[in-house]
């Protein structure tokens, strides 16, 4: 919004400087951006927030100055004299959707005389950036700019059988607007028109064939109250804007409405010359709904942590314009004026109080204590959990809490039980809580492969809901499950390396666990010490069909409290070796019921100080192999702290663990 600074004068005497008037604007909540010179007089550019319509005019902002200097508002006089002839003898006016026209106005002016605007005139126009066009047209453009109410003036000999009719365009109706946009109209659009086609577009602009020109005589001027949101849809469809368009779709005052009409109507009888038709057509449909708000001194004393004395805070309001109806030993009541529509509450009469009396005077109280939050142990090993997958390659999902019934039959991870019903369920077909986090990660997988991301890794950390028995509260656990493309070994890395990370003692176990989710051939279940973490697969056939999936993913799901409770997050730290490795591989054949857990732990049991990591990395059941046995690869790692060992050393040792491991489990070393 431009404001020419000598232009507000008129409405609003002060002694402000330019320099001090826009910090003052700009204290109060109007933003003045820039300050530039234009001939004699200067233009301020002033940011008005959406919710301050009543500030797209000068009179508006003359408002927010007497409030600011407790000066006097000063409204132009819009009284005028009138011929002894009706309006409604020469034009009607129909308003077919009220509900996009709350209000229409129409007055008549006639035998006026089409020519340029006085200096004094064009000086105000070219002092916001407007260009003068002719009196006419410029005397509504200073009205608008005046009061912040848009208007519009018909040559009205050029309106078929003298009539207006305010309705919807018809499909595909065309029209032709002043700027010289060719404009195609649809049925949820309103205009203006005549017996015959429309003559502007409401709210918006007018159109060509009916515009002020040198040869207008007679005017019908347009004064109304438009639909903010059909003026927006409009406007933005066609890709046509103007003053007017930006005022209507922030909501225009309704009590404001005829005083404009007014205005214009006695501008152009003082400069254009003519006669004003006595009366006034006036279709109003809007509702005269007063708003009523109370303030307590306490409570606005109390925010703003100030005394402000109840007379200050009435004399504010007043000049701002709120008329006092009540009052208490406390507090008053106020009528919110028509043209604020953003005040309903207490705390918008304090926001007013507060930044008319000056936010620079709220004291500053430097002494308010800080504490920062600790973050808890959950937080923490969350946050490190999440860290180990990211750096993985996994990413984390966020899935719905509440499942349908066909996820029952596969969601037997922590439960066999029914999930527990919600009584009112957003969507009729999901009203259950999940009772476990893989079939939520199986449904992400698939969306991901329908939008051609064929491998997924990604996993959830959430909670799963357990029903109890006698209709009690669902136990609610902490579970972590992770979807991972590169097969079962590698997603139980994945585990072993947050176990690392969290620096978790109890070592890893798994021993064969089959259910309806996973294959019977690689799926398990993981231990830590006496505790079950959780269970791990390959998906069955059965599953990865009922998802039409085209890979075969691994899923694993884990009690996340176990985590939590075995977590040590106090950092330990060994020194970096001084001394090389030796590593020798084994491939070794057992019993197929012997596990690599077991073998693992044999080789333990012997507490070699030497033998510093046991990796496993395969196992091979094929034509070379027996039937019912299998072979096992897997490394172990030599290292000594005080010495580089030897390869004698080392192979003493070696004899020791198979002999170990032949006596104990009947393990032998593969031919």
């Amino acid at each position: 919004m431009k404001i020419s600074y000598n232009w507000l004068k008129d409405y609003c005497k002060h002694g402000l400087s330019v320099e001090e008037l826009a910090e003052s604007l700009t204290n109060a909540g109007l933003v003045v951006d820039t300050v530039s010179s234009v001939e004699d007089d200067f233009c301020l550019e002033v940011e008005v927030t959406s919710n301050r319509p009543d500030c797209l005019g000068f009179i508006g902002v003359a408002r927010e100055v007497a409030a600011i200097v407790r000066g006097t508002l000063d409204i132009p006089d819009v009284d005028y004299d009138t011929t002894d002839e009706n309006i409604n003898d020469i034009t009607s006016v129909a308003i077919e959707d009220n509900e996009l026209c709350r209000r229409y106005t129409a007055r008549i002016i006639k035998d006026v005389k089409i020519g340029p605007s006085p200096e004094w005139l064009q000086k105000r126009i070219r002092s916001i950036g407007l260009r003068p066009v002719n009196n006419i047209v410029d005397i509504t453009n200073y009205v608008l700019m005046e009061s912040g109410q848009p208007l519009h003036a018909f040559d009205a000999n050029k309106l078929s059988e003298n009539r207006v009719v305010v309705r919807r365009a018809k499909k595909d109706e065309t029209m032709e607007a002043i700027d010289g946009s060719k404009c195609t109209l649809s049925e949820e659009m309103l205009v203006i028109a005549d017996s015959q086609k429309p003559v502007a577009i409401a709210g918006i602009m007018g159109g060509k064939d009916t515009e002020v020109s040198d040869t207008t005589r007679n005017i019908l001027l347009e004064s109304a109250f438009f639909d903010p949101r059909s003026v927006r849809r409009t406007s933005r469809k066609l890709g046509l804007t103007s003053d007017s368009s930006y005022r209507f779709e922030r909501r225009v005052d309704p009590e404001c409405i005829d005083w404009a009409s007014r205005r214009v109507v006695k501008l152009i009888l003082a400069i254009a010359g003519g006669q004003a038709v006595d009366g006034v057509i006036d279709q109003n449909y809007l509702e005269g709904n007063k708003v009523s708000v109370s303030l307590k001194m306490s409570r606005l004393n109390s925010l703003l942590g100030l005394q402000i004395e109840k007379d200050t805070a009435k004399d504010i309001l007043g000049h701002l314009q709120f008329r006092i109806n009540s009052e208490t030993a406390d507090g008053f009541s106020v009528g919110v004026p028509s043209f604020r529509e953003d005040v309903y509450r207490e705390i918008d009469l304090i926001e007013e109080v507060a930044r008319i009396h000056g936010y620079d005077k709220i004291p500053v109280r430097n002494n308010i204590g800080v504490r920062l939050a600790c973050e808890n142990r959950l937080d923490k090993i969350t946050e490190k959990t999440k860290n180990v997958l990211s750096g993985l390659g996994f990413n984390e999902v966020i899935t719905d809490s509440i499942v349908g019934d066909s996820q029952g039959r596969h969601n037997d991870i922590w439960s066999d039980g029914k999930g527990m019903r919600i009584l009112n369920p957003i969507r009729q077909d999901d009203d259950l809580l999940r009772k476990a986090l893989a079939h939520n990660l199986l449904r992400v997988k698939k969306h991901n492969q329908n939008y051609g991301v064929e491998k997924t890794d990604i996993y959830e950390l959430s909670k799963v809901y357990l029903p109890k028995e006698d209709d009690q509260l669902p136990e609610e656990k902490e579970c972590l499950c992770i979807l991972g493309e590169e097969g079962y070994l590698a997603l139980k890395g994945v585990i072993e390396a947050i176990l690392s990370h969290l620096n978790i003692a109890d070592s890893l176990e798994s021993t064969h666990f089959d259910f309806g989710l996973f294959s019977s051939e690689k799926s398990a279940e993981l231990r830590l010490g006496d505790s079950v973490l959780g269970f791990i697969g390959e998906l069955s056939r059965e599953v990865i069909s009922n998802y039409d999936l085209r890979s075969k993913p691994c899923v694993a799901e884990l009690d996340f409290n176990i985590l939590i409770d075995k977590t040590n997050l106090e950092s330990s730290y060994r020194k970096i070796p001084s001394f090389p490795i030796v590593t020798r591989d084994f491939a070794v054949v057992s019993d197929e019921a012997v596990t690599w857990a077991e073998i693992k732990g044999c080789i333990e049991s012997l507490k070699i100080d030497y033998v510093d990591d046991i990796e496993f990395f395969d196992v091979y059941r094929g034509k070379q192999i027996e039937k019912g046995r299998k072979s096992i690869a897997f490394r172990i790692i030599f290292r000594a702290d005080d010495k580089t060992l030897k390869s004698d050393e080392v192979d003493i040792l070696q004899e020791k663990i198979l002999a170990n491991l032949s006596n104990s489990l009947g393990v032998n070393l593969r031919a």
